[in-house]
């Protein structure tokens, strides 16, 4: 690095201003930076390449709490950040230092030259530098946007592919219809590498398994060979090796024992590379940590220690049927959002889902981001039949619902994008 290292906010800056689009799918322009920087996805420890709409991030997290209760060494890159950029790049088991972050970030800023670049670009760049540098037993990499015009398929021959549940999302970016964003989520699949594929859409399905016909891919499907179910307090994985009992996920929602399911499942498909004890795999369940996924919050001093508060950073309308089916449980106390959407995101499905089965909806901007008005999604909100309140920003909103419930418990879920719940883990870090 130079005698003034710059910070790696300070280079994310300098790419930001690169290009004149945030999202830019296609990969000549950044396999040709891969090119200068010596092609670091090609030396990479196995990969297990995931794509999909919904859980792609817990699939990981499970995957990841499973190998390295047993000690591998786990690199995994995921999106979008929480609070920093380099949250989104863990290096064996470790998120990687701002220091190394900003050296790497810098290296691809020269490689680069001054050429288009997007910041999801840079990082992923950063992310397979770092990678390709420090030893590790599996690389758990997840797809930013689509699949075969993402950063991440650049690396031609991952050991696993998975596909998560594949619903309407990025449609400005992927296509109007379930088929053609099945399309662009089935482009990772690989000639010859097996895919294990979540329970699909009828249409989705058609279109993944002709793209793996075409491939000569086995596929591993949900409902044919492996089922995943609740009995009572367990969890029990059907696979082509047995049945088994596992105690149920450390995630909270029923949705989770889906995502455990998928991940037990390429574990099964990658028996011989891996060898994980039953003691490993249960503690990996039970320990699980991914953040702003139907997350309980301590209150602490956001809010008084007798009240409830959930996180969840879902932003579709299946993760909207996620959460309105754990809204559905919470009968014990009033449920008040929180809630800030991006502006290429569909809110209306999106509150369509939850805002009639809840008490009050506070809509805020999202600060830093092209976020939806509070104003607007307020009345979409009323439009639903719902009750709604437009708030300045996110402390407001939480202090509003203070006042409103006075001494009297609540229970407060924050939801609608991942950025809004950063600003939030920033609110916090401040009280």
């Amino acid at each position: 690095m130079g005698k003034n290292p710059k910070t790696s906010h300070e280079l994310l800056a300098h790419v930001a201003g690169l290009h004149g689009k945030d999202i830019d799918l296609g990969l000549d322009r950044f396999r040709d930076l891969l090119a200068r920087l010596g092609n670091p996805q090609d030396n990479l420890a196995p990969v297990i390449h995931v794509a999909g709409t919904n859980g792609k991030g817990s699939t990981i997290a499970f995957l990841r709490s499973m190998l390295e209760a047993v000690g591998y060494r786990i690199h995994a890159f995921t999106s979008p950040h929480l609070i920093e950029p380099r949250d989104s790049i863990v290096v064996d088991g470790e998120e990687l230092s701002e220091k190394e972050f900003a050296f790497l970030l810098e290296e691809v800023v020269r490689a680069n030259d001054g050429a288009a670049l997007t910041v999801f670009e840079a990082i992923s760049a950063a992310a397979f530098l770092a990678f390709s540098r420090h030893k590790g037993h599996v690389v758990l990499l997840e797809t930013g946007m689509g699949g075969i015009g993402d950063t991440t398929n650049v690396v031609e021959q991952p050991a696993l592919t998975v596909l998560t549940p594949i619903s309407m999302d990025h449609t400005d970016f992927l296509g109007k219809t379930l088929s053609e964003i099945a399309a662009h989520k089935a482009g990772i699949l690989k000639p010859d590498v097996p895919c294990v594929m979540a329970a699909q859409e009828k249409e989705v399905s058609q279109v993944v398994r002709s793209r793996a016909k075409e491939l000569d891919v086995p596929i591993y499907r949900e409902g044919r060979d492996w089922f995943v179910k609740k009995v009572g307090r367990r969890m029990v994985f059907e696979g082509w090796d047995g049945d088994y009992a596992w105690p149920l996920p450390g995630l909270e929602g029923d949705h989770q024992i889906n995502n455990a399911g998928l991940s037990l499942a390429c574990l099964e498909v990658m028996k011989n590379r891996f060898n994980l004890p039953e003691e490993a795999v249960r503690h990996g369940l039970q320990s699980v940590d991914w953040p702003g996924r139907l997350e309980r919050y301590e209150a602490g001093k956001v809010l008084p220690e007798n009240w409830e508060l959930w996180l969840d950073g879902g932003h579709n309308e299946a993760a909207a049927k996620v959460l309105h089916q754990q809204i559905k449980k919470w009968h014990d106390k009033p449920v008040y959002v929180v809630f800030g959407m991006l502006k290429r995101k569909n809110s209306k499905s999106f509150l369509r889902e939850i805002s009639r089965h809840v008490d009050h909806v506070y809509t805020v901007p999202i600060p830093t981001q092209k976020s939806k008005k509070a104003d607007k999604l307020a009345a979409q909100v009323e439009a639903t039949g719902g009750d709604a309140t437009a708030c300045e920003n996110l402390s407001i909103a939480l202090d509003c619902i203070r006042s409103q419930r006075k001494d009297k418990s609540a229970r407060v879920l924050i939801c609608g994008s991942l950025y809004l719940l950063s600003a939030f883990y920033e609110l916090h870090a401040e009280s």
